[in-house]
């Protein structure tokens, strides 16, 4: 299990990774802040959540912090996200509307939005998670993907990997 694979459809990014913990467990890890401030953000990075609605029309505020000095002019940087919820369905799905922020949750005009929907699904040994990006057109896709999006997710999912299949 924990092998990320990616590809795109249209103007969607889908990432698909397992985990050998159950889907209420993984579910759990994206909608609990002390969860997410746990393992959001790529390694290195540290996650401060200032709003937390994980309820539709709610929202999500966050900020990341490089506290890695090994990562050379990234450290101390700061990238903020502010998420709105769509929809939710307990234990198997998220939709969400994600867009890069600053520390005040203004969203940022320079840099493309996305529609998150991240799936869980039962797999033999654990949960199948299916997370899709789906952006306005291929040029804000291609903007994130060479921004490193792809590297930075599939970092995240293996901090979380190391605590949900504990």
């Amino acid at each position: 299990m924990g092998t990320v694979k990616s590809h795109v459809e249209g103007n969607t990014l889908v990432v698909e990774r397992s985990f050998n913990a159950p889907r209420e467990l993984v579910f759990e890890a994206f909608s609990t802040p002390a969860h997410l401030e746990a393992w959001w953000g790529p390694a290195g990075w540290k996650t401060e959540i200032r709003t937390f609605e994980f309820e539709p029309g709610g929202t999500w505020h966050y900020g990341m912090t490089c506290v890695d000095l090994e990562q050379g002019d990234a450290f101390g940087m700061e990238s903020w996200g502010k998420a709105t919820y769509l929809e939710i369905v307990h234990h198997s799905r998220i939709v969400y509307v994600d867009a890069f922020a600053d520390e005040a949750g203004n969203v940022n005009p320079d840099f493309p939005v996305m529609t998150i929907t991240n799936e869980f699904l039962d797999i033999p040994g654990g949960t199948l998670l299916v997370s899709r990006s789906e952006f306005t057109d291929a040029e804000a896709l291609k903007q994130v993907v060479e921004m490193g999006a792809v590297e930075g997710f599939s970092s995240q999912l293996d901090r979380l990997d190391a605590i949900v299949s504990r």
